[in-house]
């Protein structure tokens, strides 16, 4: 695979991720939907531990 190539195919790939998320990002825009708002925090009371315990059996 030669430089152009590769070229060809970073531009290709980042015109698709940004065709594919930029769509999503549009379309809420458009239907009054805004995704920054979208956020949750992460904690370890999310983890269910006692259905781990039981999926690897202890």
């Amino acid at each position: 695979m030669n430089e152009k190539d590769k070229l060809t195919y970073v531009v290709v790939c980042f015109l698709i991720f940004f065709l594919f998320f930029g769509g999503i990002y549009v379309s809420g825009i458009l239907t009054g939907v805004h995704w920054e708002g979208y956020t949750f925090e992460l904690s370890w009371k999310m983890i269910n531990v006692e259905e781990l315990k039981h999926i690897i059996g202890l």
